[in-house]
């Protein structure tokens, strides 16, 4: 296993992390100390070919980034936990997100519930603004009667929106991956918090075998653009009548193009609103009969 790194211009890290985003694997990671420190991007790779040709790749998407990088070689256990210094707890509503190595050291705050979880390095940190974005109308949504509410978490991921239905309450809970390792995670994930096996189902599959014949209260899809525009049909028909399609993933320039796509293909959607952090957007769309 090797780490090569290069020093960047500060512009361009929210960019490349908006880039990374966009995939459900990534090797990349950005760190800044503070301030007054550097802005570094690295990556860990099997061999140093394997790292060219990522860096390669990466360079022409951002033909502003240095030509040259520093490499080192890292032993596995390094490698493994090297994340971990980019994982930090965050909150929104009544739930707070914290990494599962902080557990008796964090302060929940009373009335509060603390998810724990380990995202691992695939994963990122869990705390993108599309995740947050997502959280924050999961959390509108099941605040009334949420027993009642079933939830469907399409590319799950880490699993942390799933798990969070299930702590709020929702009665019924399925997430699915394209990725078997994103199944893997989830259900470890569900573990760190005492979930019983069986009150959420987590299943490896795409999106077309995932929803056939299946339908809920509440849908979340934080998927890149391109694919939730694929697959509306399929997200829609989902979505319980009097239901919510909750969309990010989504670059809020982006937005209207989403917006508009969705309204188009499905003829059930009642009204669209969108919310915007930064650079990324959702969109909720509530559905009629």
């Amino acid at each position: 296993m090797i780490k090569i790194s290069t020093k960047i211009r500060d512009a361009l890290s929210d960019p490349l992390e908006d880039h990374f985003c966009e995939f459900v694997r990534s090797n990349w990671g950005i760190e800044k100390i503070d301030d007054k420190s550097p802005t570094t991007l690295f990556g860990y790779f099997d061999s140093p070919e394997d790292a060219a040709a990522e860096y390669a790749e990466l360079r022409k998407a951002f033909p502003a980034l240095p030509e040259k990088y520093g490499v080192e070689g890292v032993n596995d256990a390094d490698w493994q936990n090297e994340y971990k210094k980019y994982l930090k707890p965050w909150s929104c509503g009544p739930l707070h997100w914290v990494p599962v190595w902080m557990r008796g050291e964090y302060a929940v705050p009373a009335g509060a519930k603390a998810l724990y979880f380990d995202a691992g390095m695939a994963f990122g940190t869990g705390d993108h603004p599309t995740t947050r974005l997502c959280a924050m109308e999961l959390i509108d949504a099941l605040a009334e009667n949420p027993a009642k509410k079933s939830v469907i978490d399409a590319g799950c991921g880490s699993g942390i929106l799933a798990i969070s239905a299930r702590m709020l309450g929702a009665g019924k809970v399925f997430g699915f991956d394209r990725d078997p390792e994103a199944v893997r995670v989830s259900l470890e994930n569900a573990e760190f918090n005492s979930i019983p096996k069986g009150e959420i189902e987590f299943a490896h599959s795409g999106i077309e075998g995932a929803l056939a014949g299946r339908k809920a209260d509440i849908v979340l899809a934080n998927i890149i653009s391109d694919v939730l525009c694929i697959y509306a049909d399929n997200l829609a028909a989902a979505v319980k009548t009097g239901g919510k399609l909750v969309l990010s993933g989504i670059l809020a320039a982006e937005n209207g193009e989403v917006k508009e796509c969705f309204l188009e293909r499905c003829p059930r959607a009642k009204s669209a609103r969108a919310a915007v952090m930064g650079d990324w957007s959702s969109l909720v769309i509530e559905m009629g009969e």
